[in-house]
């Protein structure tokens, strides 16, 4: 009884209680996406010449030069696989706050010019950057395959939002001429991911984890098929969250609601909070049902960089959302996050 009173009253406080079931799931179903399954390598190599080497990829075939000099990345799976393989780019895109968007790849990216990630690309600075290769993704940029073509060479990729996001090392490695480095940096990783897999089966003991997101005044759960719940749950064998089942089996994220929040038994929450959810956050983390949350009672919430966790998409990333992981689950706290 004392728990649907405050129930009740949270629904009240936050303005919840006049959304009907059914509007709830339809919000819910604005945030949730298909699981994408895009594990298979997306860059074949058809053809090589002395002077260059004929890359397919999703969007058609490119003649790449042999050893690029000057590459443009406008994806952030090229960007970290480049950097993983030692390689500067002479342009990329950021999105969100140019300065953290990629905290991880702060130091290397620091005296790179960047390109704010928006609708448009701005063509006039892809020109004037001089590549002789251009990474791109294929969605937005994919509408300007043709365009950027004319400009240099282009290769795209899809962003990796499911089980690959390693894997574009692989294509990027391929298309530049160093496919042995890639897979030597591949291995590394996986090694990486195998001393971190025993570490956590000690420290975390089979005990749920979850990744929560506050973004525009609600709150989101990430479920095992989306972004990095590969990484967690499948590769690190992290437990998911018992309580939430549908969400951690289905794909994309969930909205959760008051009631449902007061349903998680995590031990361990990692989360992200945006600038424009602050003071929501201040009043849901002020409430009995988030305090009664195990990883809150225990002090095991720890709040990380979003440009690490939503944007670490490569090796890279992977390897820094790895040690945040490790770090909460020893009680320390996550990177630094949104500043």
């Amino acid at each position: 009884m004392k728990t649907k009173v405050i129930v009740a009253v949270l629904l009240l406080l936050f303005g919840w209680a006049f959304v009907e079931t059914g509007q709830l799931a339809d919000l819910a179903s604005r945030f949730v996406r298909p699981p994408v399954k895009t594990t298979e390598r997306q860059v074949e190599i058809v053809e090589q010449t002395p002077e260059y080497r004929l890359v397919k990829h999703p969007l058609g075939e490119t003649r790449v030069p042999l050893r690029p000099q000057r590459i443009v990345s406008l994806t952030n799976s090229a960007t970290d696989s480049l950097c993983a393989l030692g390689v500067k780019p002479v342009l990329i895109t950021m999105s969100l706050r140019l300065d953290s968007r990629t905290p991880y790849l702060a130091e290397q990216l620091a005296d790179i010019p960047k390109l704010r990630y928006g609708e448009a690309v701005d063509l006039e600075a892809v020109l004037a950057a001089k590549p002789d290769l251009i990474f791109a993704g294929t969605s937005r940029d994919g509408r300007l395959y043709n365009q950027l073509s004319k400009i240099a060479p282009t290769v795209c990729v899809a962003s990796s939002t499911a089980a690959d996001r390693e894997i574009r090392l692989l294509d990027v490695g391929e298309t530049i001429g160093m496919a042995s480095e890639a897979q030597q940096r591949l291995d590394q990783y996986y090694e990486h991911v195998a001393t971190a897999r025993e570490q956590l089966a000690v420290q975390t003991a089979g005990q749920p984890v979850s990744f929560l997101r506050f973004r525009r005044n609600t709150c989101v759960i990430y479920t095992r098929t989306t972004m990095f719940g590969p990484l967690l749950f499948d590769q690190l064998q992290l437990t998911p969250d018992p309580e939430m089942p549908q969400v951690m089996t289905g794909g994309g994220w969930d909205v959760l609601s008051v009631e449902r929040l007061s349903k998680l038994r995590s031990e361990y929450i990692f989360m992200v909070v945006d600038r424009d959810s602050e003071i929501y956050l201040g009043r849901v983390s002020d409430t009995p049902i988030w305090k009664n949350i195990p990883a809150a009672e225990k002090g095991q919430v720890h709040r990380v960089a979003s440009g690490t966790w939503l944007s670490g998409d490569g090796v890279l990333g992977c390897e820094a959302i790895i040690d945040d992981v490790i770090h909460g689950a020893t009680k320390g706290q996550g990177t630094d996050a949104n500043k």
